[in-house]
């Protein structure tokens, strides 16, 4: 899947995303040699892969047993090649000829996929693996792990430095943030902000963080590590290296203090929840929750029930004790950004690249509180046990909503009273809320950290990188 204007892929392009799909493609036109189907024999030339990866994240959803969207199904090749209600959709070594390839055009009708336009790059990919007679890897169709590509990850950009991760300490009186690549700690006081520890224990953007419930210990995630600090000093108590495939985009930790829960994934490929165990720094046990990046995460306040958001549109609902499925939402139109539960776990709000922020009832299943449809994405949401729910936006908006009322017939508009508490000058990346400390907390693209009370002024606009120096070494 492609992410455009989306802030999480410009970050992607800093440090690698796109080599994962260009190295394939150059494979194949440069005649590197074929590889082997697992569990086969028959060689696959070069690119089958990607192609079936692309068929996974694009068509499988529409076009598999259960659904048949226009009597088609991809799931195999013997179903590709009988077509669907229109006849054969494939010409073998033909692309041109071939519908499948003729539907991707811009100009289309019908267009597919209906709601976005492949790349011409993605394009050509498939038509590549058309005119080579339509190779089939069915683990690569699956999505089943296959080796690591190498990554070579360079110093960040100096002038790159955004504040992608934010998170209150549970009594609401430290605030923990990633600036750039390091961590900084801040006491959350009447006043403002005050800076206590500034750390660097990560060579790619930190993306997510999360405290134990007794405050004592931070866990931060970033490209394929996960580290474990001592929030007392800020002192890096354990490194995670290993069992991890890509960007760690939410972390949540369980009331035990001593799991936490990881999103993981490459884009565009399989989103995995992994289970950590600090203690011992072991990956306990791994599940594939969707077919495409996990963008965020929101745990119930007992630790039982998990709700996933997922590239794939989804929202899935997940017995964190068995790593089993529970519930699942088609949440929105397109990625699924940002989620949250209110204080009893009963209700769920999510946001999402369609412009969208939604109220669902959890046991139901049903979008009972449409608040809002703005001109760009909700990257982040908040809900306070108070009853606010708060939001930031790529336009750099803070927005809170009260007054939540399920539908009754009437428009979306008349379902939530929303009020916007500020404007920035550049995108709200994350957000954090506590209505123990009566404040709200927001990261921007520019690499700031921006405060507000609950009524939207201004007590914070901090520039971390006027911070002291950095108290302990880069990781080598």
């Amino acid at each position: 899947m492609v992410y455009f204007a989306f802030h999480r892929f410009a970050n992607s392009l800093f440090q690698g995303f796109a080599p994962a799909r260009v190295s394939v493609l150059a494979a194949m036109l440069t005649g590197i040699a074929p590889q082997t189907v697992p569990g086969g024999s028959a060689p696959v030339p070069p690119g089958t892969g990607l192609a079936m990866r692309l068929l996974r994240t694009n068509c499988i959803s529409c076009h598999n047993e259960e659904k048949r969207k226009g009597g088609l199904a991809l799931v195999s090749r013997d179903a590709m090649m009988k077509g669907g209600d229109s006849g054969a959709v494939i010409v073998e070594g033909k692309p041109e000829d071939s519908g499948l390839i003729q539907s991707l055009s811009a100009s289309a009708d019908p267009h597919m996929p209906p709601k976005k336009q492949l790349s011409a790059a993605q394009i050509k990919v498939l038509e590549e693996w058309l005119r080579a007679g339509a190779p089939w890897d069915a683990a690569a169709l699956a999505g089943e792990d296959a080796p690591l590509r190498p990554v070579a990850l360079a110093a960040l950009p100096a002038a790159y430095r955004p504040v992608m991760a934010i998170a209150l300490s549970p009594d609401g009186t430290r605030l923990a943030a990633g600036f750039g690549n390091e961590v900084l700690l801040y006491e959350v006081s009447p006043g403002g902000l005050k800076f206590l520890a500034r750390s660097s224990g990560h060579l790619d953007p930190v993306q997510s963080i999360a405290w134990t419930p007794d405050g004592k210990q931070l866990v931060t995630g970033a490209f394929r590590r996960v580290m474990v600090w001592t929030a007392a000093p800020l002192t890096p108590r354990r490194e995670i290296l290993h069992g991890l495939t890509d960007r760690i985009m939410a972390l949540r930790m369980l009331p035990d203090g001593r799991q936490v829960l990881l999103a993981d994934g490459a884009p565009g490929e399989k989103g995995v929840v992994r289970v950590l165990d600090t203690d011992t720094g072991q990956i306990i046990r791994s599940w594939t929750a969707h077919g495409d990046t996990v963008f965020a995460m929101a745990l119930s306040a007992d630790g039982k029930m998990l709700a996933t958001a997922g590239g794939d549109k989804l929202v899935r609902f997940w017995d964190v004790a068995e790593g089993r499925e529970t519930a699942k939402l088609e949440a929105h139109a397109t990625q699924v950004l940002c989620l949250a539960f209110n204080s009893d776990g009963t209700q769920l709000v999510t946001g999402g690249a369609d412009r969208q922020l939604k109220v669902w009832d959890v046991r139901t299943r049903e979008n009972t509180v449409a608040l809002a449809a703005k001109s760009t994405s909700f990257n982040a949401v908040a809900w306070d046990p108070a009853g606010p729910v708060f939001s930031v936006t790529d336009e750099g908006t803070l927005l809170r909503y009260t007054d939540m009322k399920a539908h009754s017939g009437a428009q979306s508009s008349e379902t939530g009273s929303e009020r916007q508490l500020a404007k920035a000058e550049t995108s709200l990346f994350c957000l954090a809320a506590s209505g123990i400390s009566g404040r709200i907390f927001a990261g921007s693209s520019g690499g700031r950290i921006l405060g507000w009370d609950m009524e939207g002024k201004l007590t914070d606009h901090i520039d971390p990188a006027a911070a002291p120096a950095v108290t302990t070494a880069p990781p080598k």
